[in-house]
């Protein structure tokens, strides 16, 4: 019976985790960068690349930053694709695939194709971001430099 209730306790976490990614999302195409906020631990990290500022640590510099670099969009959609989840008691691991359009006040429309990897701890029973890296598969509109890259293996004789 414990097995069972530990499995279900496991699935419920997966599950609060999609919920809290969907937040994320849903936060950043409403521009309500604060709600957003609420989605990393206090000492929370993120890192959209080095042309987006590279690593920003805390709660408040996060949302600072993701204010400022957002309000250049007149409207966003950030589409979440699969999600791989792995949890081990109050800390997870997470790497989700996420279409990201971008339409400027100017009417030019960008898309980012990306993988988020993250790294979730629980906090007062609420499963919060820890750590996000976004990283870059493609992207069309946007400068290049910007990113931080997936690394992709080469095939042998190219």
């Amino acid at each position: 019976m414990a097995h069972e209730s530990e499995r279900g306790q496991y699935l419920d976490d997966k599950e609060e985790i999609r919920q809290l990614l969907a937040i994320y999302c849903f936060s950043l195409d409403n521009y309500d960068i604060d709600s957003l906020g609420e989605t990393f631990t206090e000492d929370g990290v993120m890192d959209q690349g080095p042309g987006r500022g590279g690593p920003i640590q805390g709660r408040a510099a996060i949302v600072a930053g993701v204010k400022q670099r957002q309000a250049r969009f007149e409207r966003t959609c950030h589409q979440l694709g699969q999600s791989m989840i792995s949890i081990k008691g109050d800390l997870g691991e997470g790497v989700t695939y996420v279409t990201a359009i971008h339409k400027d006040w100017n009417g030019h429309v960008a898309t980012a194709y990306l993988r988020y990897h993250d790294s979730f701890k629980k906090v007062d029973g609420q499963w919060r971001i820890l750590r996000r890296s976004s990283q870059a598969m493609l992207v069309q509109g946007f400068e290049e430099a910007q990113w931080n890259w997936v690394v992709r293996i080469k095939p042998e004789g190219i």
